[in-house]
């Protein structure tokens, strides 16, 4: 696929899974987009790990002495990003070979400013969603049909926004934690007037086996609980309209959870 007089910048970051990394690069190359960049941001792996991934095609390659976190470490990336438009994607997720076929759309509406990031995946369907065009829906900004999931417009699964995104909403919070960062970054774009939209189809998937770095973030992480599943949606989706009413976009930060960074 042929991107005329558009440039863009495939965004991944990773810690630690040489293998995963080579896996999304593969299904990056596959999709044959022209005029495009990749660009990897290692948040300092092991070496062994590091003497792997640079052996791989990858057009811009940045690493860290220390380990600074998931937010850190794409604010990084976003700054060497050349193009105009940014397709992030973590290491541990593959893109669909369908995305070549929705891509010119999906840019499309990003010009025309009818979305200002689109999602090429959700754990979960929303509700209520309102068709932009074949391929594209919006999620609106609030709907009591979507109570239990208002929250999670923004998440740091595959999507594809402009740069200039980060000038106009902000960039991430650092010196957080994955799951921190992730929630307090989803709630400031939440509070702003920013479009989110998301593909009808899903167009990246998690790779098999692959485990996520956030699982030995905390203690509490691993724990089981007997609740009720819909309660615990419940009350999860109170505390984060909780954290909504409290959000303050210029001292930022979450009152109601832990930053295991601090």
């Amino acid at each position: 696929m042929e991107i005329s007089n558009k440039q863009i910048s495939f965004l991944i970051t990773h810690y630690n899974r040489p293998d995963d990394l080579l896996q999304c690069l593969t299904a990056i190359k596959s999709l044959n987009i022209s005029n495009s960049e990749i660009v990897v941001c290692d948040d300092a792996s092991q070496k062994e790990h590091l003497k792997t991934i640079k052996n791989f095609s990858i057009d811009k390659l940045l690493v860290s002495q220390t380990n600074q976190g998931l937010a850190a470490n794409i604010n990084k990336g976003i700054k060497a990003c050349q193009g105009d438009y940014i397709i992030y994607c973590q290491e541990d997720f593959l893109l669909s070979p369908q995305l070549s076929h929705v891509l010119p759309e999906c840019l499309d509406l990003l010009q025309q400013g009818k979305v200002d990031l689109i999602r090429f995946t959700s754990n979960f369907a929303f509700n209520k969603l309102f068709p932009l065009s074949n391929a594209v829906s919006l999620i609106p900004k609030f709907s009591f049909q979507n109570f239990l999931q208002n929250y999670y417009q923004y998440s740091d699964h595959p999507f594809v926004t402009k740069k200039s995104f980060y000038d106009r909403f902000g960039t991430y919070l650092e010196q957080t934690s994955g799951r921190y960062g992730e929630t307090e970054y989803a709630i400031r774009i939440l509070k702003s007037n920013a479009k989110i939209g998301i593909t009808n189809q899903r167009l990246a998937s998690t790779i098999e086996g692959s485990q996520s770095v956030l699982v030995n973030e905390s203690i509490t992480a691993n724990k089981e609980y007997n609740f009720n599943k819909k309660w615990v949606k419940i009350a999860r989706a109170f505390r984060l309209y909780l954290e909504c009413i409290l959000y303050s976009k210029s001292k930022r930060g979450l009152v109601t959870y832990k930053n295991f960074r601090k």
